[in-house]
């Protein structure tokens, strides 16, 4: 693949400045059904994202996937932070060697499932990754219809109860209603990215 540093460049800010404007709400999501820290850990990843890239050469993607993950581990915690830099890795690997970006994607998805037990159902940012990528590759680079099918998945949260994370300790009835603030977030930032 060959990568454009002004078109990845717009939809990587793009999708950073979305989740950066989303903190409180993201905040206040995790305030009801988290520890409350979601907001500003995406947050604080974004703004880690954009200082990083604003002086590499983003035509060569996957080398600097590969240092960003390198730098995200140090400044990104949380749970979320560490999907964030498995996915990322295996993103930057599979972006070397595979065809087209939604095929990259899920490579990058199917070593994440090795890392993790959460899967679609289980109220979390998996809700909306899993749908989002299937359905990217499926329809063959579909955009539109990946989000869609993030947003329902996201939506879906509202009524699930916990299986993972720390919403598990909080009774259903104090969860419903509000999304699952890591699918809500990773939904902000594809969302975001899209715009462009």
């Amino acid at each position: 693949m060959k990568f454009s540093d002004s078109q990845i460049r717009a939809r990587i800010t793009s999708g950073c400045n979305a989740l950066i404007t989303s903190e409180p709400t993201i905040t206040d999501y995790d305030t009801i059904v988290g520890d409350g820290d979601c907001g500003y850990t995406l947050r604080d990843g974004a703004k880690n994202v954009l200082a990083f890239i604003a002086d590499k050469d983003l035509s060569q993607l996957p080398s600097v996937l590969a240092a960003l993950v390198r730098d995200l581990e140090v400044n990104m915690g949380g749970t979320s932070g560490a999907l964030y830099c498995i996915f990322l890795t295996a993103l930057a690997g599979s972006l070397a060697t595979e065809s087209t970006f939604p095929k990259a994607l899920r490579g990058a998805l199917g070593v994440l499932l090795k890392f993790t037990r959460a899967r679609v159902g289980d109220r979390t940012m998996m809700d909306c990754l899993i749908p989002f990528v299937e359905v990217l590759e499926r329809m063959g680079g579909d955009v539109e219809g990946a989000l869609r099918e993030a947003v329902r998945g996201v939506d879906g949260t509202k009524k699930m109860e916990a299986k993972l994370g720390r919403s598990t300790y909080l009774d259903e009835s104090a969860t419903r209603g509000v999304p699952d603030p890591g699918a809500y977030g990773l939904l902000v930032l594809f969302k975001g990215m899209a715009e462009v």
